[in-house]
C-alpha cells in the first residue's frame, strides 16, 4: 500500500526502534521514503530520546531516513499557543502535533491519548497510529 501522507515520529516511535530495530516504525519510515511523502522528526523529539549509547545505534539508522525539523522561533510560538489553549506543558508532544498539523501528516506514537488530547485543540483531525 502506498503512503499518501508524511509520517511524524514522536519519542515513543523512537523507543519502538530501540526495542525492535527493524520493526514497525523502521518499516514505516522506509515506506514513507519510498513513497515520496517522507518521515519527519522534530529535533526536540530527538533530544528527548538520544543519549549516544551503543544500544541506540538503530536510532541513527532511522534518523537517516527522516527529515529533521529544527525547533525555530516560529515553531516555539505555535507550540506555546497550543500549550496555552490546552493548558498542558509537554513541549515535545506539542511540537509533534504542530508538525503533523502543518504537514497534514500521520503521527506514529506509543501514547496516542496525549497526542489526541493536543490534536483535538486544532478542530481538525490528525491521524494517530500506535506503535
Amino acid at each position: 500500500m502506498k503512503l499518501q501522507r508524511p509520517l511524524v515520529l514522536d519519542a515513543g516511535a523512537l523507543i519502538d526502534v530501540e526495542r525492535r530495530s527493524r520493526g514497525e516504525t523502521y518499516r514505516a519510515c522506509l515506506d514513507a521514503r519510498r513513497d515520496g511523502v517522507g518521515a519527519w522528526l522534530p529535533a526536540v523529539v530527538w533530544g528527548q530520546v538520544w543519549r549516544g549509547k551503543r544500544r541506540q545505534a538503530p536510532l541513527s539508522q532511522v534518523l537517516n531516513l527522516c527529515r529533521v525539523l529544527p525547533f525555530t522561533k516560529e515553531m516555539g510560538d505555535d507550540v506555546g499557543q497550543l500549550l496555552a489553549v490546552t493548558r498542558t506543558s509537554d513541549v515535545v508532544d506539542a511540537a509533534v502535533v504542530v508538525t503533523a498539523f502543518q504537514l497534514g501528516g500521520v503521527v506514529l506514537t506509543s501514547d496516542p491519548d496525549d497526542i489526541a488530547r493536543l490534536a483535538d485543540a486544532f478542530g481538525s483531525p490528525i491521524t494517530i497510529v500506535r506503535v
